[in-house]
């Protein structure tokens, strides 16, 4: 079943993505686990291909055993109604607007879409609500929607009418935050799941920064952080990230998998309380809770961070004075709410701070651990 409601959408026009959709996140992207779950029909193109992180490539004269080949999602023809995809997002969130992308697709490219929303599972019980009445589609170009803020979202439909192609489909839109049930319990501030977000950086020439905090440690250089090349005395270049929450931090994790010839020589970690969205990064308040150290290639660093009593809702990585990096975890506790629990996040030793376990994702491999005293 699905819920119509008079829906009000703005078309975006391509030059204003940045503006509209800088601040949200694809919750579609197969990069952080988005699924195609189920289809009506893939006949000439899969549709999982909707979801992947690259822009489509022109695959034209290229022929496999049922016809052309198409970086995209393609039905066949004389649908006397319309064709579906249904996608599992890779986190619940909150919709904002899309990216229907028939790039290549001229010709043969779905007529008309529509998007529908669900928050559990879909079964034939299931109610969709239409989050995107049906528009217009063009061949072989990109059709920006946003939308007003939708409730929490984890399964969408996109409809296409009555058959053809589209390249890719990006869902945008607000993460909602997952943090563990126990205000003690340690775990990594700035993952994407847990609402952690780059705010600033000072380069993305090779790599895109918002890659560090993808879930896993990825495929390739691809898909992590790497900036230009530096000839100039003492360049470094920087990160910011906001944090899902305040919090105490104890360790940060930097992974160079994949750097081999590319990681950064060294890096450094600030932390800030802010009420900024994207505080200056040359500012003043910056703390700094990692001094300078060494990093290698293809490898996972482990570091202490200092000041674990100081509350944090942004830090700052800067590596010295190029290179790569692939992840970047940091590991702490949310913001107790009052002293006495703060005595439960921290214990004291030989007047020395304990730090809490860490939580690393499954199949990480431990290849070296750094503490600084």
């Amino acid at each position: 079943m699905t819920m119509q409601y008079a829906m009000a959408y703005e078309v975006v026009p391509l030059e204003d993505f940045s503006t509209v959709f800088g601040s949200t996140t694809e919750l579609s992207s197969a990069s952080i686990g988005g699924q195609v779950v189920h289809v009506s029909d893939e006949f000439f193109a899969e549709a999982y291909q909707l979801l992947l992180v690259e822009p489509p490539v022109n695959l034209a004269k290229q022929y496999g055993p049922n016809g052309e080949l198409y970086s995209g999602w393609e039905t066949r023809r004389h649908n006397p109604t319309y064709d579906w995809c249904t996608i599992r997002l890779g986190t619940t969130g909150i919709i904002t607007g899309f990216d229907i992308d028939t790039t290549h697709f001229n010709g043969n490219e779905a007529p008309e879409a529509s998007v529908d929303a669900a928050y559990e599972f879909p079964n034939e019980g299931t109610t969709w609500k239409e989050i995107l009445p049906k528009v217009r589609l063009g061949p072989s170009c990109r059709h920006l929607y946003k939308i007003p803020a939708t409730g929490q979202a984890t399964y969408v439909r996109l409809r296409i009418y009555p058959d053809g192609g589209i390249a890719r489909f990006r869902v945008y839109g607000h993460v909602m935050p997952v943090f563990p049930a126990s205000p003690v319990e340690p775990f990594d501030l700035a993952h994407i799941f847990a609402g952690g977000k780059v705010v600033a950086t000072s380069d993305d020439h090779f790599g895109s920064s918002s890659n560090l905090l993808l879930p896993g440690r990825g495929k390739d250089m691809g898909d992590g952080w790497e900036t230009k090349r530096s000839y100039t005395k003492d360049h470094q270049d920087w990160v910011t990230i906001k944090l899902g929450a305040p919090g105490y931090l104890s360790t940060a994790v930097i992974d160079t998998i994949h750097f081999k010839g590319n990681f950064p020589e060294s890096c450094d970690i600030r932390g800030i309380y802010s009420q900024d969205t994207v505080p200056d990064a040359n500012g003043d308040g910056w703390n700094m809770i990692l001094s300078p150290v060494a990093l290698g290639p293809h490898r996972m660093h482990f570091f202490q961070l200092s000041s674990p009593c100081e509350q944090y809702t942004h830090v700052k990585v800067s590596i010295y004075p190029d290179g790569g990096i692939k992840r970047i975890r940091i590991m702490g506790t949310m913001a107790a709410k009052s002293e006495a629990d703060m005595t439960e996040i921290t214990t004291q030793e030989d007047g020395k701070h304990q730090t809490t376990p860490i939580i690393v994702e499954e199949g990480w491999e431990i290849i070296e651990v750094e503490n600084i005293d």
